[in-house]
């Protein structure tokens, strides 16, 4: 399962005190991006808790596969932002997970493919103080590793692309 982490993870992604370790992941932007919104910056960002519940974030293009204590998501910030953006996000695995946070719940904000393998989200968000929104999925017992993408459309235009990658820790199992 790619679980919906909606635990607020906006306050550890702005945290970014350390630089990037593994590698800037600030995504693709598109050529004919919407002109309804428009995109100032970009983020990737990884979170680990550790065992005493604190959470430490970089920008980064690998996850590690830490099932329960790893998350990941973007934030994009707008310029003249409205006061809601409309957003769908679509994650894409590898390969199916054990299980999706919300399959077969008809009030989910997420849909499945035939396959199990892509997430499709479609939502509302309210831009902070700063102009950002953001989206975060937690790791989870049986998912997938290996290559990760997750595109963002305003107004049903690609705004960004981010490729990242899903890694077991070395020494892990």
């Amino acid at each position: 399962m790619k679980g919906a982490c909606r635990m607020n993870l906006r306050s550890a992604f702005r945290a970014l005190a350390v630089p990037a370790l593994l590698g800037l992941a600030a995504g693709t932007p598109n050529p004919g991006q919407a002109a309804a919104a428009t995109v100032e910056a970009a983020e990737f960002v990884v979170a680990i808790t550790d065992d005493d519940g604190n959470a430490r974030s970089i920008e980064a293009d690998i996850v590690p596969y830490l099932p329960g204590r790893a998350c990941f998501g973007w934030q994009l910030r707008f310029a003249d932002a409205p006061g809601v953006i409309q957003y769908r996000e679509i994650l894409k695995l590898p390969e199916a997970p054990a299980f999706w946070s919300g399959e077969g719940d008809s009030y989910s904000t997420h849909s499945y493919s035939a396959d199990r393998t892509t997430a499709t989200t479609e939502a509302f968000a309210a831009p902070d103080a700063e102009g950002w929104i953001y989206s975060s999925w937690c790791i989870a017992p049986g998912d997938p590793v290996g290559a990760h993408s997750i595109e963002v459309y305003i107004d049903d235009e690609l705004v960004r692309r981010f490729d990242f990658e899903v890694k077991r820790p070395r020494g892990g199992d």
